[in-house]
């Protein structure tokens, strides 16, 4: 277990860096009124403070948003319903070359703001004595008020307090020296401070939404809706946690103390983090029913403090009964008796503290012994999985070239030849259903390819292939199906999982569709509306579509064409290529290029890890990134984000 002392150093160094680091374009405003009372007579100190006061506004869509970074002074950020961001600052100090030095940098455009504090030298230190604060560093306090539904993308304070009301987008702030305080929150947050309380008011929840509060030094309070859903995990080293939920707190044997559970039907994911400070977590005042609180605290949980007494010193032990003893022995005085039984007191004590000490030292080596084989164990399952996952994906291949008559032997002359052995089994069969208006769709494949294609008609029909070595291995792959009013499920099972079952598959052009394979490729023409794709090995095609579309492959090449709406595109290994007018983006590749194109009028900001883009035909400018692990280039006039992300690929945009 870490050190206080240390853990907090290790924060306040983490902190401290990423405040000061990092590079950004840079545009420096102007200052509109000057205030100041200085000292009449030369070189003496000032008497008060010199003030200098900036104020601008600048414009910025309903959802953009807002960083902040500020060394020194408080911030308060509250909301109106303005498509615009008003910046009130107040720099304070007692030197005129204090002052000038601290510069107020604002980099924006319409959809983002970047607010940061500056200093020549990052070093210098705070007094608080009289004869020497006036070569304090200036103070920088600001008020900002942003639109309603904003998000606070990072607002990191050194040494201020920060205050947040009303502010309905997602919000990420942390102070080091100072507390935080956030009402009227509605989106997903993050909040931390080192030495400071925290107490965040969430007006609703949003199962979407996550929610992570964390201190060092300073107490934790979450206020949520009375009859909330959610799942709420919290833990401190040195602190209590307490709750008006009625859920169970399970304390640790030395230390530490633990909550993990359930609020009504569950919901968001609410985390709480403390050091050395309580957890609070309580209902707001609003008159609604309290929602009822399920512990998940598990058995093995449970019976950890079982023999948390086990091994405890009885200090009766050894105790005043030795006087008898010492009584007996007539030839010592009265005092020398006490000087003896005085010893052993001491003795006993000494003994009981190393006692506890060693217990301490036994608890914490096994706590350090139990994560290494955690870690260890995890490692030998990954590569236990991984080469499961090979093997496997091995016999799949070789059943598939067996069933498509495809064995492999052995030719005369050199190496292997090709041949036509043995073919397998096949077997089809259809079925139809009647729907009205957009149906909702399930397809599942345990292995094989699925093919859906939109139609005009009101009905959904499907061809399965069922593929196997023999009658047997046939005779095990069943196809279920089942309707209730428009929606259908077709799902292809196989006792023992051999052979393969492909479905073609056609639905009105308008459906909910969830098409999965455990081991095949996808391919989806001309269906719009709710979509999701995914499968465990195989590439993913997407054509003439439109709605809200989600393809996920472990293995395989996702190629979306002509489509129109939101995308959620990942794969595992390989290349991603997106075609169409999208509202939304998000592509991730392990090992692979990603190409997107799109009209060449197209306003939007892509986001990404890669070191450039590859632009043919685009209007673009690198625009505010929010972190430095990332970069973002503005197309056209920027807006919506799109993120794409590769591990070791290119990013290429084309205009068609």
């Amino acid at each position: 277990m870490l050190k206080r002392s240390l853990i907090v150093t290790m924060i306040l160094g983490a902190a401290f860096w990423s405040a000061t680091s990092g590079s950004a374009s840079k545009i420096q405003l102007g200052v509109a009124r000057i205030a100041e009372v200085e000292s009449s007579l030369p070189g003496e100190e000032p008497t008060q403070e010199l003030r200098e006061d900036f104020q601008q506004t600048y414009p910025l869509s309903a959802n953009g948003r807002l960083s902040l970074e500020n060394l020194n002074g408080g911030v308060r950020i509250a909301v109106w319903d303005r498509a615009e961001v008003q910046v009130n600052a107040v720099k304070r100090a007692y030197k005129r070359e204090r002052l000038n030095e601290a510069k107020i940098e604002v980099n924006a455009t319409a959809d983002a703001i970047r607010i940061k504090t500056t200093y020549p030298d990052w070093d210098q230190t705070f007094t608080d004595e009289y004869k020497g604060r006036y070569n304090n560093p200036a103070l920088v306090d600001y008020t900002i008020t942003v639109p309603r539904n904003a998000r606070l993308e990072s607002v990191d304070l050194i040494n201020g307090s920060l205050d947040v009301d009303g502010v309905e987008g997602d919000v990420k702030a942390s102070s080091v020296n100072g507390r935080v305080t956030a009402r009227g929150l509605a989106g997903e947050a993050k909040l931390s401070t080192v030495n400071g309380s925290l107490e965040a008011t969430f007006t609703k929840l949003n199962e979407a939404k996550p929610i992570t509060l964390g201190s060092v030094n300073g107490n934790v309070t979450l206020i949520i809706p009375s009859d909330a859903n959610a799942v709420v995990r919290a833990g401190t080293v040195h602190g209590a946690i307490q709750n008006e939920f009625g859920l169970n707190v399970q304390h640790g044997e030395y230390v530490g103390h633990e909550l993990n559970g359930q609020l009504g039907a569950g919901g968001p994911r609410i985390k709480l983090g403390n050091v050395n400070g309580r957890i609070s977590i309580k209902h707001a005042q609003d008159g609604r029913p309290i929602s009822p609180g399920t512990s998940l605290l598990t058995e093995k949980d449970k019976d950890k403090n079982k023999n948390k007494n086990k091994n405890k010193v009885d200090d009766s032990e050894d105790g005043e009964a030795d006087d008898g003893d010492e009584d007996a022995q007539r030839n010592l005085t009265a005092e020398q008796r006490a000087e003896v039984r005085e010893a052993r007191r001491v003795e006993r004590a000494q003994r009981a503290e190393a006692a506890r000490e060693a217990r301490q030292m036994q608890v914490e080596v096994q706590r350090e012994v139990e994560q290494a084989l955690r870690e260890a164990q995890r490692e030998i399952e990954q590569a236990q999985r991984e080469i499961e996952r090979e093997t496997q994906r091995a016999t799949r291949e070789r059943v598939r070239r067996e069933v498509r008559g495809e064995g492999e032997g052995i030719g005369e002359g050199k190496g292997s030849g090709r041949g036509h052995g043995y073919k397998g089994l096949t077997q089809s069969e259809s079925k139809s259903f009647s729907v009205a208006g957009s149906p909702r769709v399930n397809i599942v494949t345990f292995d094989g390819a699925v093919t859906v294609h939109g139609w005009d008609k009101p009905e959904v029909m499907y061809t399965a292939t069922k593929r196997g070595s023999d009658e047997q291995e046939l005779k095990q792959i069943v196809i279920q199906t089942e309707q209730q009013g428009s929606s259908v499920s077709i799902i292809a099972k196989a006792e023992e999982s051999n052979g393969a079952a492909s479905l073609d598959v056609y639905v009105p052009r308008n459906s909910t569709l969830h098409v999965s394979s455990g081991d095949g490729e996808l391919n989806l023409e001309g269906v719009s509306g709710e979509l999701t794709l995914r499968t465990g090995d195989g590439s993913i095609k997407v054509n003439n579509g439109g709605g809200q579309l989600q393809v996920n492959t472990g293995d395989g090449e996702i190629q979306i064409a002509s489509f129109e709406g939101k995308v959620d595109a990942r794969t595992g290994d390989g290349s991603i290529s997106l075609d169409g007018k999208f509202t939304g983006l998000a592509a991730r590749t392990g090992d692979g290029n990603i190409s997107l194109s799109v009209p060449g009028n197209s306003d939007f900001t892509i986001e990404t890890n890669a070191e450039g883009i590859d632009n043919s035909g685009m209007t673009i400018a690198e625009d505010i990134a929010p972190s430095k692990r990332v970069r973002r280039w503005r197309v056209g006039r920027g807006g919506n984000v799109f993120v794409l992300n590769t591990g070791d690929g290119r990013i290429a945009l084309n205009s068609r």
